[in-house]
């Protein structure tokens, strides 16, 4: 029989071993920016966008950080080369964005991720390696189509597992409907990345912010009411203000009541203004309260370098529903992790999930051994993520007030009800454009040697056809479907087998898809909607009728007893509800000690 003091030398030894995410965090990053200049962006970014872009991520990423831009066309041009980053990198950084052109005959994307990659030959877990790439097109190398075609399946046959195995996560950006979604979505599906489409390059500036704090997750002041407190531990201060067409210009005004704008600078400020963005660094900042005047905006940013640091683990990009991970908060000073009581005891670390779908979750965590807590004076935050993990799109928002201090630290995860990426899109068969159904694994939900899938085919007259799904590259399972008369519709259910990473058995099913004919309006609807119009103008009712009725007819009592039972409802379900939001620590995270004890 276990003891009390082995189960927490248990739970102890647990905790060690999930923090290692949480360690590496702090560890300096690896970007790589590939950016398309063929000769289509004149089309799809007149404007010329990737300046203003580019030199928005270079200006932003942090020191230490080793990073690298490359332009691609028919040649691969290494625009910055690799190194780490400090003022001087993000000086030539931004100097070297004004030759971004749109010139190139074609889009070598290979060798532009070969070149890139360079010199990465295995995962490290001392660096986190990430790859930002815009393109508009598809992989171009040639006149002639079958080089295309070769070239494109190097890509993921060949250069894509070698990616994998570095530990890179790919970011991509397709800037024009023309471009390969397909190859983009399987770059970045299948190396823990993200995919965007840009609908116009007036995007490029937010996405880029976006991809880069995705990588980054750097140490943020909160902004809130346009000001912002500074913290005598803050060597350096970066402030991101995205500005709407006439918008005024910006303004700060330091503690002593000094107010300037990008015209008129202190030595120790640096101001970059774009057209829809600017972007001030401060040196030595003086302690105190700032204030911006500017639009307020939700991607408005305070970055910091302070010896004072939050540092947070770093969830999954994506992550497979009914998962649960468990999120470690750690305060560092000088890179050791504070555990003075009479420092923790004034800290309160308050944490926000929001999903795409308008949920919201809020925790305030407490450092105590208690609902949830790891083990009480470690210096070490805990929350436990369950129930809160549910589809969509979520960001995690932490922040920490120290009185005299306040952190935030912002991530953006992906829940998935299916270990695959399917669709069915139109496609290039035998020289033909036909529908095709594409599969694709998420790395890190299901082993993709592991997959067999199975394809039930049906058009909703009693037709159905199981079908095998065969794999065509490393990542990618592909079934065309042209022997299909187009004027019909079909549906198409998958059932996956596989195994998780971790071993565990995956029996799922995704869908259902549909192709073929568009799907047919129902002759009853549109006629029900005739009819409920046609009775309310038919049998108009008069005001006055319906007060006298109202008046004349004696209470009904059981409706009234209805309306107290509602009324006292309601007013329990919202006390409910505010005892929740203001007291959420009180909940015992579910199934805590059963995955700490493992």
């Amino acid at each position: 029989m276990t003891t009390a003091p082995h189960k927490h030398l248990i739970a102890w030894l647990a905790c060690l071993a999930l923090l290692t995410p949480l360690c590496a965090l702090a560890q300096p990053g690896e970007i790589r920016i590939l950016i398309d200049v063929s000769g289509s962006m004149k089309r799809n970014d007149p404007e010329n966008l990737r300046i203003p872009a580019l030199k928005l991520i270079t200006g932003l990423l942090p020191k230490g950080t080793r990073a690298g831009v490359w332009t691609f066309g028919k040649y691969v041009n290494m625009l910055v080369p690799v190194d780490t980053v400090d003022d001087a990198w993000r000086a030539r950084a931004i100097a070297a964005a004004e030759k971004i052109s749109s010139h190139g005959l074609y889009t070598n994307m290979e060798e532009t991720l070969a070149d890139a990659s360079w010199g990465w030959k295995e995962t490290t877990e001392e660096t986190r390696r990430s790859i930002i790439l815009l393109t508009d097109g598809y992989v171009d190398i040639s006149p002639d189509p079958d080089k295309n075609r070769a070239s494109r399946d190097r890509i993921l046959n060949a250069l894509l597992p070698r990616l994998q195995q570095t530990g890179v996560s790919i970011h991509t950006i397709a800037l024009s409907g023309d471009a390969d979604a397909a190859l983009l979505r399987q770059l970045a599906t299948a190396t823990r990345g993200s995919y965007e489409q840009a609908l116009s390059a007036e995007q490029l500036e937010r996405l880029f912010f976006h991809m880069f704090e995705r990588t980054a997750n750097p140490d943020t002041l909160p902004l809130e009411d346009n000001t912002i407190l500074v913290d005598e531990t803050i060597e350096e201060l970066t402030l991101l203000i995205f500005r709407k067409e006439g918008a005024p210009e910006t303004r700060l005004t330091t503690p002593h009541g000094i107010t300037f704008a990008h015209d008129k600078l202190p030595p120790n400020v640096r101001w970059h203004r774009e057209k829809r963005y600017d972007l001030i660094t401060i040196d030595q900042p003086m302690t105190g309260e700032w204030q911006v005047a500017a639009d307020m905006d939700p991607d408005n940013r305070v970055m910091v370098v302070t010896n004072l640091q939050a540092v947070t683990t770093r969830l999954p990009e994506n992550i497979a529903l009914g998962d649960e991970h468990t999120f470690y908060i750690r305060l560092l000073d000088h890179g050791k992790v504070i555990e003075k009581k009479e420092f923790l005891y004034f800290v309160r670390v308050d944490v926000t999930q929001e999903s795409d779908s308008g949920e919201r979750w809020d925790w305030m965590l407490l450092d105590n051994g208690r609902r949830g807590d790891a083990r009480p004076g470690d210096g070490t935050y805990t929350l436990h993520l369950d129930r809160s993990l549910a589809t969509g799109t979520h960001r995690l928002t932490v922040e920490i007030d120290g009185t005299t201090f306040k952190r935030v630290h912002h991530q953006t995860f992906n829940v998935y009800d299916s270990p695959v990426l399917a669709v069915i899109e139109n496609g290039a068969e035998n020289q033909e454009e036909i529908p095709v159904l594409s599969v694709i694994p998420r790395a890190g939900m299901i082993v993709p040697d592991t997959m067999e899938i199975r394809a039930t085919l049906s058009d909703g007259d009693g037709m159905e056809q199981i079908l095998a799904v065969p794999r065509v590259n490393h990542n990618e399972w592909r079934l065309p479907l042209g022997d299909y008369p187009a004027d019909r519709r079909y549906r198409i259910d998958l059932s996956i087998q596989g195994e998780r990473p971790s071993g565990r058995p995956i029996d799922d099913t995704t869908g259902p898809l549909y192709f073929g004919a568009p799907p047919a309006v129902t002759e009853a609807e549109e006629p029900v909607a005739e009819t409920l119009q046609q009775a309310t103008e038919t049998n108009p009712v008069d005001a006055d009728d319906e007060t006298t009725a109202s008046e004349d007819a004696p209470p009904n009592w059981l409706w009234v007893g209805f309306q107290v039972l509602l009324i006292n409802a309601l007013v329990i379900g919202g006390l409910i509800f505010a005892y929740r939001k203001w007291f959420p620590s009180m909940q015992v995270p579910h199934g805590w000690e059963a995955q700490l004890q493992e």
